[in-house]
């Protein structure tokens, strides 16, 4: 008899260790289940955020290339010589400041810094290790972290060639007046004449229109295939 009812004791409190293991067991998938929609739901509201992102930054390069197209209209008018001489003529010192191709090309740029908001989300997350191995987080991070330092490096060469030219433009009798824009025509002798200024533009240009450029011409371009992926990531 104290045989069987210490079977029936040992049945017993085996079957509660079991209950107690399969509860634990319960608890820590509804846990590791609540961590992983956690984690997903947070991915999706920084894709939401580089979505934005991406959307504003393809927008925004448009609108820088259109301007450098037209930066690039003039300098091969005035590589191509054709500015005629007449037009002299037609600048004055009451009309100067309205004359768009006046000033030295080589002095100005536009510049372009991604928005980097859901990126840097995206960085902080990894960091933290808040979600899963994710392919499509893995291509946005090397799509940025390699695309920001070159548009950065690029662009401050341009800044220095610039720095360079104004530098240059100090020796000049006419650069007080370029900088105060006062109508000179010694300035526009320079800028539809000289040879020197030739070569400054086409040093300009190959930094400017087949560097810089192109660059962001490529960022719009990954850009719109992460937008894509994103759309279908989103949407599940």
């Amino acid at each position: 008899m104290k045989e069987n009812k210490t079977g029936k004791y040992l049945k017993y409190a085996i079957g509660e260790i079991i209950l107690v293991v399969i509860g634990i067991l319960l608890a820590l998938q509804i846990n590791n289940w609540n961590s992983e929609y956690k984690a997903d739901k947070n991915l999706k509201e920084i894709y939401k955020q580089i979505q934005t992102d991406l959307k504003v930054d393809t927008a925004r390069i448009e609108r820088v290339i259109v301007k450098y197209d037209e930066k690039d209209k003039i300098i091969q008018d005035i590589l191509d010589k054709k500015i005629k001489l007449s037009f002299y003529d037609t600048i004055t010192s009451m009309n100067y400041k309205d004359c768009s191709i006046c000033r030295p090309e080589t002095t100005y740029s536009y510049n372009f810094k991604p928005i980097i908001k859901g990126y840097n989300l995206l960085k902080e997350t990894n960091s933290l290790t808040e979600i899963k191995k994710d392919s499509l987080a893995d291509y946005i991070n090397d799509f940025y972290s390699q695309i920001i330092p070159r548009i950065d490096n690029q662009y401050q060469d341009i800044q220095n060639i610039i720095f360079e030219n104004i530098k240059n433009y100090q020796k000049h009798s006419w650069f007080s007046d370029w900088y105060e824009r006062k109508y000179n025509k010694e300035l526009l002798i320079f800028l539809f004449e000289s040879e020197i200024y030739r070569k400054e533009l086409s040093r300009f240009n190959i930094y400017t229109k087949h560097i810089f450029i192109g660059t962001l011409k490529n960022y719009k371009i990954r850009a719109t295939e992460i937008l894509k992926l994103l759309e279908q990531e989103i949407e599940k």
